[in-house]
């Protein structure tokens, strides 16, 4: 479990009438050293809020309160909750912040079961279908969601400042197993993307009860959603359906933009013992971040990374989801390659409309990103699949030359039926064609 130093720790009225989850939080609390707490229930809200996040005194952007606006060092503040399963018991905590965060902390606050923690794919073929381009294209897959609330601090993210940990994973193990009953049609599902949960682990305990419902399952698989490299706890558990995927940065992005993060050699060192253990590995280089240098770091990186373990798939995304004025506040001009920065200037008064994935880099510089990490990736390995995570058709067919991946037929990371017992024919011929000329040369 990192060790973090929240200047708060809140835990709710409702964790004491639960002795799986109190003796949850003691083991945690121990392995924090034992700091002192302070019982809360609802009319506490507010002023949790006030101590925790730092709204209304910084704006609120596309995405929320981004760590980057104030450069955070602090770890967050640590909320001990648990679910609500029964509606009928669950409390309305009313916020009109326009902060997405307190609003989601809110109805935490006031109780929250399913709902929570089971999150449906995001509709974005119908959410962005009339937008110039068309919409993203994406094999949209369930989350399933035990926290809210990050011990990174990268600056383009808003899940630094308050942490909700929900304790009463016996009863959300139970809950999930009827879930997964109940979907027989998805085949994948993310663990978490509302947090970094391995960060916790083992203390926590959620990898191990998650281990085991899904190797009980017939062909349903977890996701580790990590850029974590605390995987030690890992390598023990269960691994039938189970899959370990890593995001990973050059060296100057995860030391001047992903704060508290490992660095890049510890990432990959991770991914090669979580190989090593028997998990299916996958990689995602999200969000590339085109700083000055990329080229030359981003060609490092990749090199680094084969030399110790070979993916499964790996999963390119550019920045995304900010406009130009709030990347220069997040990232930084300093920071920025100065060719993209221009280009994501003169961009800005056409994609500060455009939907979340569209922005901030216009598409002939996400091309260049794109067109410089395939080549790598491929100098290095022919057979690792490569895909693009929620780009637009216009794009993937700019690379069509370039990836054996088609775009009515994704093969992602986190998809629904990105399993390996449902990778697409083509997908498999190719692999298969790779591997026979290799053997022949």
């Amino acid at each position: 479990m990192y060790m973090s130093k929240p200047s708060h720790i809140y835990v709710h009225r409702r964790v004491f009438k639960n002795s799986n989850a109190v003796a949850r939080m003691n083991h945690m609390l121990n392995a924090l050293g034992n700091p002192s707490t302070e019982t809360v229930d609802e009319s506490d809200f507010e002023r949790i809020i006030n101590e925790s996040l730092p709204f209304p005194d910084l704006p609120v952007l596309t995405g929320g309160v981004f760590i980057g606006i104030e450069k955070r060092q602090e770890d967050p503040t640590f909320l001990f909750n648990t679910f609500v399963w029964d509606e009928v018991d669950q409390t309305v905590v009313n916020s009109e912040s326009p902060n997405p965060n307190i609003r989601q902390l809110a109805r935490l606050f006031g109780g929250a079961g399913e709902d929570f923690a089971f999150s449906p794919p995001m509709a974005i073929y119908n959410l962005y279908s009339n937008h110039p381009g068309g919409p993203p294209l994406c094999n949209p897959g369930w989350g399933i969601h035990t926290l809210l609330g990050c011990l990174h601090k990268c600056y383009y993210c808003d899940k630094g400042y308050l942490m909700n940990i929900m304790l009463d994973l016996e009863d959300f193990s139970t809950h999930l197993e009827a879930f997964l009953a109940r979907t027989p049609e998805q085949k994948l599902f993310r663990h978490d993307v509302l947090s970094d949960p391995i960060c916790l682990e083992p203390e926590y305990g959620a990898s191990r009860i998650l281990n085991e419902v899904f190797s009980k399952t017939k062909d349903q698989h977890l996701l580790y959603y990590t850029k974590s490299d605390n995987v030690d706890h890992l390598l023990d558990l269960p691994k039938e359906h189970c899959i370990f995927y890593s995001t990973l940065s050059t060296e100057t992005v995860c030391r001047e933009i992903e704060k508290g993060t490992p660095g890049m050699a510890e990432r990959i060192e991770a991914i090669r013992k979580c190989k090593d253990a028997g998990y299916l590995v996958r990689v995602g280089f999200s969000p590339i971040i085109p700083i000055r240098g990329w080229r030359e770091e981003a060609s490092a990186c990749i090199e680094k990374l084969f030399s110790a373990v070979t993916p499964e798939l790996i999963r390119l995304t550019p920045l995304i989801m900010m406009n130009a004025a709030e990347t220069e506040i997040v990232i930084g001009e300093s920071l920025l390659d100065p060719i993209c920065l221009e280009a994501m200037r003169d961009a800005a008064p056409e994609l500060d409309d455009a939907d979340m994935f569209s922005k901030p880099f216009p598409t002939h510089i996400r091309k260049e990103i794109f067109l410089h990490y395939i080549k790598e990736i491929k100098k290095n390995s022919s057979d690792t699949l490569i895909t693009l995570c929620a780009e637009k058709k216009i794009v993937w067919d700019m690379l069509k030359d370039h990836l054996t991946m088609r775009p009515d037929s994704i093969y992602c990371c986190c998809g629904a039926r990105s399993v390996p017992e449902l990778m697409p024919e083509y997908l498999r011929r190719s692999r298969t064609k790779v591997n026979s000329l290799m053997e022949n040369d």
